[in-house]
């Protein structure tokens, strides 16, 4: 199964800290490869559109956003940058590339 994770945080999608599924906006589920891919690459076009900046980590972890997008972090107690991210996971592990 494919999983298609669209997050909005204070962390890159891909380093999935403890915790990380309370970022979670959106939920996605494929059963074929190219309908995941499909959804993928429109999801990274559509918020390539909205953010300024984007980096990626391989193929299946992109994270996007504006400088100076920043919301309060209780633990940090300091303002902190918002990342928007996608994820692609297989069977539940990160997918690298495809």
């Amino acid at each position: 199964m494919h999983e298609i994770f669209y997050l909005k945080g204070f962390e890159e999608p891909w380093w999935m800290l403890e915790g990380w599924e309370k970022d979670i906006c959106e939920h996605e589920t494929f059963d074929k490869f190219e309908e995941a891919l499909a959804y993928f690459e429109e999801m990274k076009k559509s918020l390539g559109q909205k953010f300024s900046s984007t980096k990626s980590k391989g193929q299946g972890a992109v994270a996007f956003w504006n400088e100076g997008e920043m919301a309060f972090c209780e633990d940090c107690e300091e303002n902190l940058q918002i990342y928007h991210g996608l994820l692609w996971m297989h069977n539940k592990k990160p997918i690298k590339s495809f």
